[in-house]
């Protein structure tokens, strides 16, 4: 049998995204929890060893807060730890495209408040890695289905009522946006 390593990012990936389903843990003596996630050839007790380690790292990175408790550890993300599993998220999350446009356009809107501008940066930041298109500072265009990621950048900075999903058959001039997105109707 050829056994698995993980890498350290890979390990601590697997960690985030499971404290970021659950949010905050109370895990018997090594986060059994997290185990399950792990391959099964990494959950003999050495790997354990690595994977407490790992929990620690994250904690001394600023990532989490890790407390030993009673019944074992609790665990919480904190707000850099959310950063981080956003950055996980988005990179695991593709756009689809289809092989023929519909023509229709998907537009995300959104009026985030001054006091709030990193995270107006960040949400505008993160659509251009999406390749959207923009129309006006908070305006962002995109040929396909795209609700996946509204509905992402919605829970992870809590912006649901400040964003808006439109779908429009027509933008004005939009044949820069069709050569940007190589389409033909």
């Amino acid at each position: 049998m050829i056994k698995e390593k993980l890498s350290r990012g890979e390990l601590i990936k697997m960690i985030l995204l499971a404290l970021g389903g659950l949010g905050i843990v109370t895990v018997a003596i090594i986060c059994p929890n997290l185990l399950q996630l792990v391959p099964r050839v990494c959950r003999s007790p050495y790997r354990s060893r690595i994977i407490r380690q790992a929990i620690l790292r994250l904690d001394k990175r600023g990532l989490i807060i890790a407390q030993r408790t009673e019944d074992g550890w609790k665990i919480q993300l904190t707000k850099k730890g959310r950063e981080e599993l956003m950055k996980y998220e988005l990179k695991e999350k593709h756009l689809k495209k289809r092989k023929h446009w519909d023509g229709i356009w998907h537009l995300l809107i959104f009026d985030i408040p001054e006091k709030r501008r990193w995270v107006r940066d960040r949400v505008r930041q993160l659509l251009q890695q999406f390749d959207f298109q923009r129309l006006q500072d908070s305006v962002w265009v995109y040929p396909y289905e795209c609700r996946e990621v509204l509905d992402l950048l919605r829970t992870r900075y809590h912006i649901r009522s400040e964003a808006l999903y439109v779908k429009a058959t027509t933008i004005d001039n939009d044949h820069w946006l069709q050569k940007h997105f190589s389409l033909k109707k």
